[in-house]
This record gives C-alpha cells, structure tokens and sequence, in this order.
C-alpha cells in the first residue's frame, strides 16, 4: 500500500520518471500476488443502526448526526469531523424543505491531486436522515463545526458505544469503516458503479470493484457472539423510531 503511494506521488511530482516506472509497477503488482490487500472491514448497516440508536438514547445528536452523514454521504468521518455549519447545505437553506437532498462541502479533500477538483462535496437523499439533520444542524451559527469535540471525543464515544454492544475487540470496526460500510449499503440497494464513484470521488473504477465483490458478502455481523448479535439487533430495531421521535 505505502509503496504504491510512494510510486504515485513520484510520477506526480516528476513526471517524466513515469516512462521509466513499470519495472517499479511490477514489483507492486507481484508483491500483491503474494501478499494480498487486506480491505478495512466496513461498518454493517446493522451496527451502523445500533450504534447511532444508543447515541439518540444518551442525547448525542451531533455525534449520531455526524456518523450518519458520513455513513450516508459515503465519506472519509475526518472530512465530516472537520466541517463546518457554512459548509453543509440543507433543504432549508434551499428557501423550500421539499428540496430533496442536502450537500456538505470537502475543503482540502484528499483526492485533490488526482483531477477531483480542490473543493468537492457529498450528497444525502434519503428522507429521514435529512430530517433529522434538519433538526440537529440547521439553527446551527454558520461558524461552528458539526462536531462540537474532538477527533479524539469523536473516537471515545464511538468505543463507548462499541462497549456497550459488547463487541469484540477482535472484530471492532473503526471509524474509518464508515466510508466502506456507507458505499456497501448504496450497492445492496442497487446503486450502479459509476454513481458510486461519483459519490465516493474516486476515479478507479476496477479498485471500486474489487472492494465491492470482496467485501459486500462479507458481514462482521457472523462473527460476533451471540450476546452480541442479540444487543446490536435489539438497539437497531429501534432506529427508526428514536429517530422519528428525534425530529418530532
């Protein structure tokens, strides 16, 4: 992984080396045949659903608003963690809440240097998850950050709540599992590869492939004892309803 960054940052900043470099893409190419990428685990939707329920429960509402914005933009949470009210665009501001989609603005985003532009954005469609934005952040003061805390606040929480479902450390995802669990749930329901590179601001289509035919069977969910599965099913049934009573 670091050694194909190392050989794209080279071909950036020299570019007359990349006539030179396949001998150097070889090696990467066979390096990975013996020792295969291990994907990051995405978040299951299921423990996504638990997870933002005990947040509603214990009042956090920025801290569920932020995961679910980044779940359902399909964002890297350190771009969400550094945004501010003035860089998400709600139905209301739109002058009309029956504008159908919000969009957070991604100053500085990672892939800037590979033609996606300095400045990029997410979009969210889907209807609950706009209303309770709505709720949450839009009488927010344009200057203030979504998250109010800390990376490190942000992360404590997230473990916080992984303890209470007793989960595993072994099997733990992280926060940045978000990304991955947000682009797996738009596939299961039928979203098409090319909308989601667009979403997920990638311009690698066979990376995005790979990713999808190894991990969108795969489920976190069959690895955990039977507690566990128990407490994340118990607090996911009751996503819909603690955030129907969050945004009445």
């Amino acid at each position: 992984y670091e050694l194909r960054h190392l050989l794209v940052v080279a071909q950036q900043r020299y570019p007359w080396l990349k006539a030179h470099m396949a001998p150097a893409w070889q090696v990467v190419s066979r390096w990975e045949v013996l020792q295969p990428v291990r994907h990051r685990t995405p978040l299951h939707f299921s423990l996504f659903k638990a997870m933002v329920s005990l947040a509603l429960a214990k009042r956090w509402f920025r801290w569920a608003a932020t995961v679910s914005l980044g779940f359902y933009g399909i964002a890297r949470i350190s771009e969400v963690l550094k945004a501010k009210r003035m860089d998400l665009l709600l139905p209301s501001d739109q002058f009309g809440l029956d504008f159908p989609a919000a969009f957070l603005k991604v100053r500085n985003p990672k892939t800037k240097r590979r033609g996606r532009g300095r400045v990029q954005h997410l979009k969210i469609q889907d209807p609950m998850i706009l209303r309770f934005l709505e709720t949450v952040f839009a009488s927010l003061d344009p200057t203030l950050s979504l998250f109010p805390l800390s990376a490190a606040s942000f992360r404590s929480r997230w473990e916080k709540l992984l303890d209470e479902l007793f989960i595993p450390a072994g099997t733990r995802p992280t926060p940045a599992s978000i990304r991955g669990g947000g682009c797996i749930l738009a596939y299961q329901q039928g979203e098409d590869i090319s909308n989601l590179m667009w979403r997920m601001r990638v311009s690698n289509q066979s990376t995005l492939e790979h990713y999808l035919q190894e991990m969108a069977a795969d489920s976190v969910m069959n690895r955990l004892p039977e507690m566990s599965t128990c407490k994340v099913k118990t607090a996911a049934l009751l996503f819909p309803l603690l955030m129907e009573h969050s945004v009445s």
